[in-house]
């Protein structure tokens, strides 16, 4: 793979949280605050990349009214 196809670290490390927490959890949402520190990114930088993955259909976004939210990986069903 180029590198310039490769995925920014950035991204690696949300779907790796973000899978890591959908086996421990059955699939339950992660809190943006959590994949914040998990991932140590900024939240500003972690909801552009989740707005990002939410576009290419990767995830679900749930943002509150009072700037809390979660994010949920959409993986297709294993029938």
């Amino acid at each position: 793979m180029a590198d310039e196809d490769a995925l920014p670290p950035e991204v690696l490390a949300i779907l790796g949280e973000l899978q890591a927490d959908h086996e421990r959890s059955g699939g339950a949402p992660l809190s943006l605050a959590r994949l914040s520190k998990r991932t140590q990114l900024r939240m500003s930088t972690l909801r552009r990349f989740l707005s990002a993955l939410e576009e290419a259909g990767v995830l679900k976004v749930e943002l509150n009214e009072d700037g809390t939210g979660s994010a949920q990986l959409l993986l297709p069903s294993e029938g």
